[in-house]
């Protein structure tokens, strides 16, 4: 299967497709979307469908993978089954990957819809692909009769009256979440990250140069913490939480996402957390703050103890998504040892703790801190050492139960 995007013709409605070659989303055009998607899903040639006149225009797309200018008439001659792409088809990644998943194994064409309305996608069998195109329009009655698939989530067919409108944008952002976020990420912090995003790719700012940022504005709050501004740190910390989503909206948007730029934003995520606990340890080991009573006195040991049990609890995690899985988000760590070790496998309190680790996410830690800082930093420090028994007991039972399984290497 080779995958094709139409640049110019007709469609099945007699409209022109070659008035789509301009537009651009976040400042990428949509055929150059395509194409790098395309390539991020493995593919290492695309047809680019077109006739000789927009040779010269084609030229200037950033070639990432191996492009072939045929016409409609070659594309009818191929021997081959083709995925065949309008250019003003607006999708992401996850959208592509689903439908290249329905057609890899398939034996019948389709045309894809979304709610019976035919959304510029379709699967050519190469024993049809001769009859694709009536001159350079699509075979309309073709597309209509082959077999036809209505996608869940289907992507955007730009019309004639939103070329140059912010509709192909807003639509990439209403799918810019990871599948691992929470309902907290989704449905409050998005509220603010999403339109500090739509801004910032208007800039020429990396993905990382935000991150960098963001990070920094997180460890600051542990200079807060030391200096007995707990509530002033977790509201700081909150922020960098909400804003901790731009730089992965922005990398998405503009097709910048790497691997680097997953493990330098989880580093600093990290050394954000510890820059807190190792502040809340300082502030109650300050006399000034915290008299040597002998409540205090237990409770300075256990905002040591915490500092110690998360250098340990982050040191296991980090090792073992560094050893054993191509992700760089920490997030995706519980998934991870699940698919290698299936949860009704495992004892009855580790199922019980499993129902709970969304307390340790950011969206939900970074919000309960402002309530803890209420509290005062004895609550604090009392309850990161419960937390941190858990959690360590979390992973000393996922690093035996991965060494049991013999298929497995922790």
């Amino acid at each position: 299967m080779s995958p094709a995007i139409i640049v110019d013709g007709k469609d099945i409605n007699n409209e022109s497709i070659e008035i789509f070659f301009d537009e651009k989303i976040a400042g990428i055009s949509n055929i150059e979307r395509l194409i790098i998607n395309l390539q991020n899903e493995g593919f290492k040639k695309v047809y680019i469908v077109a006739n000789k006149n927009l040779e010269i225009k084609l030229k200037k797309i950033k070639k990432p993978i191996e492009l072939e200018l045929i016409t409609h008439k070659d594309l009818c001659n191929l021997k081959e089954d083709i995925l065949l792409f309008q250019s003003n088809v607006v999708l992401n990644k996850k959208q592509l990957s689903d439908i290249v998943e329905l057609t890899s194994n398939s034996n019948d064409s389709y045309s894809f819809k979304n709610q019976n309305e035919y959304i510029g996608v379709s699967y050519v069998k190469k024993d049809l692909i001769m009859n694709i195109f009536i001159d350079n329009s699509l075979n309309k009655k073709l597309i209509l009769n082959i077999d036809s698939f209505n996608l869940k989530d289907p992507p955007l067919l730009l019309s004639k009256s939103q070329i140059g409108t912010k509709i192909g944008r807003d639509f990439l952002f209403s799918h810019i979440s990871k599948n691992v976020s929470g309902w907290v990420s989704k449905n409050i912090n998005s509220k603010i990250s999403i339109p500090v995003s739509k801004l910032l790719i208007r800039t020429n700012l990396h993905p990382n140069t935000i991150t960098l940022f963001v990070g920094c504005l997180g460890i600051s709050c542990g200079f807060l913490y030391a200096n007995n501004n707990a509530l002033l740190g977790a509201l700081i910390l909150q922020l960098s939480t909400i804003l901790d989503r731009c730089d992965g909206e922005v990398a998405r948007i503009k097709l910048k996402e790497s691997k680097f730029g997953q493990w330098f934003d989880t580093a600093l995520d990290q050394l954000s957390y510890f820059s807190m606990f190792i502040g809340i340890a300082i502030c109650l080991n300050n006399p000034n703050y915290f008299p040597l009573t002998n409540i205090n006195i237990i409770i300075k040991q256990f905002s040591i103890i915490n500092v110690l049990l998360y250098i340990i609890f982050i040191t296991t995690v980090l090792f073992f998504m560094i050893r054993r899985t191509s992700n760089g988000s920490l997030a995706y760590y519980p998934g991870e040892v699940d698919k290698r070790v299936p949860l009704n496998e495992r004892s009855f309190l580790y199922r019980l703790i499993s129902k709970y680790r969304f307390v340790l996410k950011r969206e939900f830690f970074s919000p309960a801190m402002i309530f803890g800082s209420l509290l005062g930093y004895k609550f604090l420090a009392i309850t990161a050492l419960i937390l941190f028994i858990f959690g360590l007991y979390h992973q000393v039972s996922d690093y035996i139960a991965l060494r049991e399984r013999t298929d497995i290497t922790y």
